[in-house]
Formats: structure tokens, C-alpha cells, sequence
């Protein structure tokens, strides 16, 4: 049996660049938030701190090839790169990923996925009330920058370790596609370009957190593959009148919108997983209140043994499908509590899970 391919996004933040140091002050990353979270309401668990590989810093080459030999021994079969350009020639944070082009290591194969969204931050007024401000903005270029920002990432096309598809074609993936002005014709000048280039197109592969509604509008654009993350799902399985009522009690009691993480998992597949054009999404939690405080949503009581049999879950929706692909959201998102790597209260029991799941299975 054709074995499942599972990629895992990789957020590259864990290392200082003067866009934080200007904002956040000298020195910032994304851990110093991890560190001071705090428990919201009894049952909550934060601070969520990483085990054996500490407090990284991404620009150690030894760091990123202990990541890799840890994915690859507990069977995750790439990384997906979130890659930040902001257009006109701004890119945030991509030192590591440049270093691992370079230097050739680690010796993993990946992909990226272009983070096309703004950069906002929220200016807290009182405890529990603030006001978001744009750090920087996303924008999008004419047909000239579509070129130069082909020629940006060819390079990381041309590797040996990216994922290329049977047909010959690089996978890019997009994480608001909708966002995207002119998004056909983008599609339309990197396969022309990737075809002047010894491939034979660009396998594009839009992401969504929405409805079937959003999938639609996403293939009318001529995407033939969505990776499908249904988080919110549980949300919208609720009648009107009992999302309303939870939507008020959040307002006057400032509280996070709390799922637990075996109800979530009930929804994270449905029908449409089957599709051979939809890509599950695997995640082993979710709870970015490090970044977000109490305005946000978050799940409660994941463990690795729940992680286990969604895992199985997930796998047993596309063993008999052609494309078997399947995303893991995501492999270092700390400021999500959504994460593979050990932490300190789980240690590998998460990677564990994911290897104990894809014996059993046989994928």
C-alpha cells in the first residue's frame, strides 16, 4: 500500500530580526511570550515551555538538523515553511530559511507555504480590552513583481530536497488564497515561468479554516488541491441561538471560547476528507492565548493518547484514496500551543503517537 506523505508546517520565528527588535524591543522572539503565559481559568495549562531542545534559537544550524532528525524518526515526511513576503520585495524573518538553502542542510525534504497576511499587534487598553494596529501590510504586486517573486523562490524550487509532485511540479501552498489580487494570473505566470525552467508547472495548494462556501470559491480560481484544516467546525455544528448566547456570555465575562479537544477531533474529518482534491489537517492542540490573552479560542485536555486516535482517524480517510497527503499543523507553533516538538510535561508522547498511529495503520 502507497504509504501516506505527512508534511508538517514549520513556523521559522525563533530568532531575533530588526522588525521584532524595533517593535518588541532588543532580543525579542516569540519565546518570551510562551514563557509568561499564564493559566486563564482553573484546568488551564500554561505555560506551555519546550523540553529537550530548549528555547532555540533558528539561526543554529545544529538546531534546525535536530528538528529534522526528530520528524524524520517519528514519521513526519517533510516540512512546510511558512514564508513571509509582504510583498515589494519585503520578507520577514527568513534567515533561517536562506541557511537552510545554502548550507544544504538538514537533509530533509520541505516546501513553503507563502504567510500572506498582515502583521498586526493588539495595544492593550485595560486588562481585557484592546486595539489592534498593522505592523506591516500585506500587499500584492503587478505582473512585473509576480516575475521577481518567481525568481525569489526558484531557487529553493530548484533543490534537491523540495517536494516535488509525480508531474514535475514544485508544491507552493497559500494560506489566505482568497486574499490574493489577482490570483489566476499569478497562477497562470509561475506555470509559465516553472515550464521555462525545466518543470512542468507549479502544483499550487490554497489552505482554509472555512466553510464549503470558501471551498468553492477556492477551486473556482482553478486550485486543484486545498488542504483543509475544519477548527473551527465545532463552531458552526452549534445552533444559532446557542452560538449567540456563547458569543454574549464571552463579551460580559471576557472569557476564551473553550473546546475540548476530544469533541474537536469528531470534527477535524468529514464527507468532503474523502475528496481527492482535499488534504486533511492533523492537529495535536490548539491555544494561542500566549499571543491573544483571553480574546481567542482554544481546546482543553488534548492528550497523546486522544492525538493517537485522531492521528488513525485522519489516515483512515485517505488509505484508500489516491492522494494521501496530510498536513500537521503545526510542528513548532508554540505561541499556539500547537506543536509536535517535546515539551516539558509530554516529552516525544506526541511524536510517539504519531509514529504508533502510522504503524498501526500501515501508512
Amino acid at each position: 500500500m502507497q504509504k501516506a506523505q505527512i508534511i508538517a508546517f514549520y513556523l521559522p520565528q525563533f530568532h531575533p530580526f530588526k522588525e521584532n527588535d524595533e517593535w518588541w524591543g532588543k532580543g525579542y522572539t516569540e519565546w518570551i511570550s510562551v514563557a509568561r503565559a499564564r493559566s486563564l481559568f482553573p484546568g488551564h495549562e500554561q505555560p506551555k515551555l519546550p523540553g529537550e531542545l530548549g528555547f532555540y534559537d533558528l539561526r543554529l544550524e545544529e538546531t534546525r538538523e535536530e528538528q529534522a532528525r526528530l520528524a524524520r524518526e517519528y514519521g513526519v515526511d517533510g516540512f512546510c515553511y511558512y514564508y513571509y513576503r509582504l510583498g515589494k520585495g519585503k520578507n520577514l524573518m527568513d534567515r533561517p530559511l536562506k541557511e537552510v538553502l545554502a548550507s544544504g542542510k538538514p537533509d530533509f525534504p520541505f516546501m513553503l507555504c507563502w504567510a500572506n497576511h498582515n502583521w498586526e499587534a493588539k495595544d492593550w487598553n485595560t486588562k481585557d480590552s484592546y486595539t489592534s494596529r498593522i505592523l506591516a501590510k500585506q500587499e500584492y504586486g503587478d505582473e512585473q513583481d509576480m516575475h521577481t517573486y518567481f525568481y525569489e523562490v526558484l531557487p529553493y524550487f530548484q533543490d534537491a530536497r523540495y517536494i516535488i509532485d509525480d508531474n514535475n511540479r514544485p508544491l507552493f501552498a497559500i494560506y489566505k488564497p482568497l486574499h490574493v489580487k489577482n490570483m489566476q494570473k499569478m497562477m497562470q505566470v509561475w506555470n509559465a515561468l516553472a515550464i521555462e525552467n525545466g518543470f512542468n508547472g507549479v502544483q499550487f495548494i490554497a489552505y482554509t479554516v472555512e466553510s464549503k462556501i470558501e471551498l468553492k470559491k477556492i477551486f473556482d480560481l482553478g486550485f486543484s488541491l486545498v488542504i483543509s484544516n475544519r477548527m473551527y467546525a465545532i463552531r458552526h455544528n452549534h445552533n444559532q441561538v446557542k452560538r449567540y448566547i456563547e458569543a454574549g456570555l464571552r463579551y460580559i465575562f471576557k472569557y476564551p471560547y473553550i473546546a475540548e479537544y476530544k469533541d474537536i477531533i469528531k470534527d477535524l474529518t468529514a464527507e468532503e476528507t474523502l475528496d481527492e482534491h482535499i488534504i486533511p489537517t492533523i492537529m495535536p492542540n490548539w491555544d494561542p492565548s500566549p499571543r491573544r490573552g483571553r480574546n481567542t479560542d482554544l481546546w482543553i485536555h488534548s492528550t497523546p493518547q486522544l492525538f493517537k486516535k485522531h492521528v488513525k482517524d485522519v489516515l483512515s480517510y485517505i488509505e484508500n484514496k489516491q492522494n494521501k497527503m496530510v498536513f500537521i499543523k503545526s510542528w513548532n507553533e508554540w505561541g499556539e500551543g500547537n506543536y509536535m516538538e517535546p515539551d516539558r510535561k509530554w516529552q516525544r508522547a506526541y511524536l510517539e503517537a504519531l509514529k504508533d498511529a502510522r504503524k498501526e495503520m500501515n501508512l
